[in-house]
């Protein structure tokens, strides 16, 4: 599920893929025959955002993808395509650029954990399906309950979370420094 492969994007015979460099950079172009040359001006770059934890996120999530059937020495089965591929734009929407990588963890049922654990606090979002996230996290003012809450298609509870935990992980190291 690199970036390059991740997505594509066709409308009905008029563009076609180009080979990517493996950089995160499609090119589609526009052909009225298949002899016809390209011009730049026809061509249309797409480029996927730059992510520091995505290269680890995809590359745990692809071996998951690839897991054995009893992974687990049980009925275990890998992560599912959909689910792993769903994880992926939903830490795109949900994640600045600097965000620290979370752990990737597979759950028995073709599901994922995702999660983040600091000094300030931890964050579990457990990916059952495309649009079905059972999402908790702890912190001190939350207490040792912590706060659960479920998500199908509004992430921005995560959102915050995420720079609240990141934004005292930052503090701290600042005034270790």
């Amino acid at each position: 599920m690199s970036s390059a492969t991740a997505f594509s994007a066709y409308s009905r015979g008029s563009w076609t893929p180009r080979a990517s460099s493996g950089s995160g950079t499609a090119v589609l172009e526009q052909a009225a025959s298949p002899s016809r040359r390209m011009t730049a001006a026809q061509r249309i770059v797409v480029q996927a955002p730059t992510r520091d934890w995505r290269e680890v996120v995809e590359t745990k999530l692809q071996d998951l993808i690839r897991l054995d059937v009893g992974w687990d020495g049980y009925r275990g089965q890998p992560v599912s395509f959909e689910t792993a591929n769903f994880a992926v734009r939903m830490l795109e929407s949900i994640l600045p650029s600097g965000a620290p990588a979370p752990q990737v963890i597979p759950g028995i049922s073709g599901d994922v954990q995702i999660e983040w654990h600091t000094e300030a606090g931890d964050i579990e979002l457990h990916v059952r399906r495309p649009n079905s996230v059972h999402a908790w996290r702890e912190t001190d003012a939350t207490g040792e309950d912590g706060e659960e809450v479920e998500l199908t298609f509004d992430f921005r509870p995560i959102v915050s979370w995420i720079k609240q935990i990141s934004e005292a992980t930052a503090d701290a190291d600042a005034a270790a420094a």
